[in-house]
């Protein structure tokens, strides 16, 4: 056998991985080469070593604490993607409370097709039934302002989950 192979055989044996016959070549094999006996040895203290090594985690709060002497603030991924989401808000409800952009341009989609005005006023009609027969039973409860309500309790939702999360941590150094 080459030494190559019986290298390999012995971190198989050291990692629980050796077969029946792959132990008995390499057991036939120690009792005859020194230098590959001394080599696994030397392996078996090493694994010995290293798995019997203390593991030393950091303290909580080690991460703030560097951050705070580096004078860096952390800074929570979700909050750019509240501006976005805050400013998207501000955006639609300004775009479609006063642009007539909406408006004219279904008026051009409207007048150039005549099939998509036929199935817009099938649309409207089946839109309106249901809202007469649903009108009775939901009493006014939907209205224009709810989405301006939605809009300002969005707002708030994450203003308070970052002011929530936001916690400063004190640097104890």
């Amino acid at each position: 056998m080459k030494h190559k192979e019986i290298e390999r055989l012995i971190q198989k044996k050291l990692d629980r991985e050796l077969s029946i016959d792959g132990k008995r070549k390499l057991d036939m094999h120690l009792a005859q080469c020194p230098q590959c006996t001394q080599l696994y040895q030397e392996m078996a203290q090493t694994t010995r070593s290293v798995t019997e090594l203390i593991e030393f985690y950091p303290q909580a709060g080690f991460n703030a604490r560097v951050l705070a002497k580096l004078g860096l603030k952390r800074r929570f991924a979700w909050t750019r993607a509240a501006i976005a989401f805050i400013g998207s808000w501000v955006a639609a409800l300004l775009l479609f409370a006063y642009s007539p952009l909406p408006a004219q341009a279904l008026n051009r989609l409207a007048t150039s097709i005549p099939a998509f005005m036929r199935l817009y006023d099938k649309i409207q009609i089946v839109v309106s039934s249901l809202n007469q027969v649903l009108s009775p039973l939901v009493k006014g409860s939907i209205n224009t302002l709810n989405p301006v309500i939605g809009l300002v309790f969005s707002i708030m939702f994450v203003y308070f989950l970052g002011k929530a999360l936001q916690k400063e941590v004190e640097c104890k150094a």
